[in-house]
């Protein structure tokens, strides 16, 4: 499995519409071939914090993502609401175990 987690900053005032437009996009996301999780996050404490949280199958259909149409518009539309560019850190994991 590959998770991702994005971290970017944006104006206060930018941040709810980041997360709405994120949003938007998230069922589209989710529906995509190997997309295991797609979770866009606000910091409760810092109020121009985001966070994306992704989990894919593997690296592949994550790499069809980030090369998808729908990657290509989202970034057309946040980067330039970003006050400096996104951190994104990329880990592959195995899941132990699921406890319900």
């Amino acid at each position: 499995m590959l998770i991702a987690i994005v971290d970017f900053i944006v104006a206060p005032e930018n941040r709810d519409a980041v997360v709405a437009r994120l949003l938007q996009d998230s069922e589209a996301i989710r529906a995509m071939e190997g997309n295991l999780a797609f979770s866009p996050y606000v910091d409760p404490v810092n109020e121009k914090a985001v966070r994306i949280w992704h989990e894919w199958r593997d690296v592949e259909h994550f790499r069809a993502y980030t090369a998808s149409e729908i990657f290509k518009q989202l970034g057309l539309v946040l980067r330039p609401l970003m006050k400096a560019p996104p951190v994104s850190r990329r880990m592959i994991s195995e899941v132990l175990e699921t406890i319900a």
